[in-house]
Order: C-alpha cells, then sequence, then structure tokens
C-alpha cells in the first residue's frame, strides 16, 4: 500500500451507504487516479438481512468496482451512532488525520436514517477538530480537508451536480454487490431496500439532478459556507455545456 496521502475519503453509517450517495463521483475520482477510499463507521449488525461477515465480502466487492484504494471500517455500534460519542469522534479525528484526504464527503445532515444523520454530523465536527491540535495530543492536526454533504433519503438542495453518465452504470453494479441488502430472496425480511422499486428510485434521482446541468445523470453535492474563487469563470463556465438555472 502507498505511503501518498487520500484525495477523499467518504464516510457512510454502514456498508452501501456511499456507494448509493456518491459512488458514481468515487468512481469518476478514481478513474482519474485520484486516490479515494470509504469508512464505513459500523458493521451494519443490526440490518434485518445479512451478516456483518456477508457485508464485509459484499463491501470488499464493491470497492474493487469503484476502484477504492482502501476501505476502513471502525466497528462503531450500529444503531447507537452519536456525534456527542467522544470514543467516536477521536476516532473519525486519528483517521483523518492519518490518512490526511484533501477532501472528504457525509450523508447530508436531514438524513432520514439517526444513523446516518449522527454520522454526518460526526464529520463535521471531525473536520473540525482534526485541525486543532489540543483535540488529540497523541497524532499531529492536519490542514482541514473540504467537507461535501452527499445526497441521503431525502432530496436536498445541492451546491453543484457532478455529471456521472458514464458512471451511473458501475456505480449501480457496486450497489448490486450488496446482494444481501438489496435482492429479495425467499426468507428474507422485506425491507426498503429490497424493494422492487428501490434501485429504480437510485437512477430517477440520478436522472432528476442530471437533467439539472443538462446530461443524462448526476450526483447532487452541498457545501456549507463561502466557497473561495480566483477565477470564476474558469470554474464555472470551464466547458461549453448550458446549464439553465
Amino acid at each position: 500500500m502507498s505511503d501518498r496521502r487520500l484525495d477523499i475519503l467518504a464516510f457512510g453509517a454502514h456498508p452501501d451507504d456511499m456507494e448509493i450517495a456518491c459512488g458514481g463521483l468515487l468512481l469518476k475520482m478514481a478513474r482519474r487516479d485520484y486516490r479515494v477510499a470509504i469508512c464505513d463507521l459500523t458493521r451494519g449488525e443490526l440490518a434485518s438481512n445479512g451478516t456483518p461477515e456477508i457485508r464485509q465480502e459484499e463491501a470488499a466487492a464493491a470497492g474493487q468496482v469503484l476502484r477504492l484504494v482502501q476501505r476502513f471500517n471502525l466497528g462503531l455500534p450500529d444503531g447507537a451512532l452519536s456525534a456527542d460519542s467522544p470514543e467516536s469522534l477521536l476516532a473519525l479525528v486519528r483517521l483523518i488525520r492519518q490518512q490526511r484526504p484533501r477532501m472528504i464527503l457525509c450523508p447530508h445532515r436531514e438524513a432520514r436514517h439517526p444513523d446516518h444523520a449522527a454520522t454526518s454530523e460526526l464529520v463535521r465536527r471531525a473536520q473540525f477538530f482534526c485541525g486543532v491540535q489540543g483535540f488529540d495530543r497523541d497524532t499531529t492536526s492536519v490542514i482541514r480537508p473540504v467537507l461535501l454533504q452527499a445526497l441521503d433519503y431525502h432530496p436536498m438542495p445541492a451546491s453543484f451536480v457532478v455529471d456521472i453518465t458514464d458512471e451511473l452504470s458501475d456505480k449501480m453494479k457496486a450497489i448490486r454487490c450488496y446482494r444481501s441488502q438489496f435482492e429479495s430472496v425467499e426468507g428474507s425480511t422485506p425491507t426498503l431496500l429490497n424493494d422492487s422499486h428501490f434501485l429504480q428510485r437510485i437512477a430517477t434521482n440520478a436522472a432528476t439532478y442530471g437533467q439539472e446541468i443538462g446530461c443524462a445523470a448526476g450526483e447532487p453535492f452541498r457545501i456549507e459556507g463561502a466557497v473561495p474563487m480566483e477565477d470564476p469563470l474558469a470554474i464555472l463556465a470551464a466547458n461549453d455545456r448550458e446549464i439553465r438555472p
């Protein structure tokens, strides 16, 4: 494994969360030779279907599809994630300081699942405290990475949308690696995830956000606060596509 720092580190509460939320972006960046990784905060042990061991195997397969350079699992308690947990916050800060990603991602803060909402707040706090040396004197503070919120269950206002037209097929392939979660077989418990229409809703979301930027499929992202720009023209009009507000 290379000692190079990560470029992007996506934090999800459970294995499969970040494949759904931002798998297209992760693959797109990996194809551009950026070092991309996912950190699952829990093993998903409370899932109605599958086991932590099965989900670990599925996560490894999905990571290969997305060309991840590494996948972490912090082993925090499924169903009991809390932004007020000092131990959980310390684990995130130490991972960020160890890997020094330039950008981190998390679920949108208005997530439906309580663990997803807690993950969003934990990552936001970790993004701040990773730059405060006094927070953990056993590790060294780092420059704070850019923090993006990715689409969770509910629609969200986007700061920008990334064209994932070329990545959508493989994004869906990565999601389908989690057969224990998204396939309804004899003996499985019916859930929102293994409902026959769930995967179609992911594709529909991609088409909806893609329409906003004039492409077939898109993933939305939200960044809080002002974004510094020296040359807005170079960034916001970098291609000839007409974008209608």
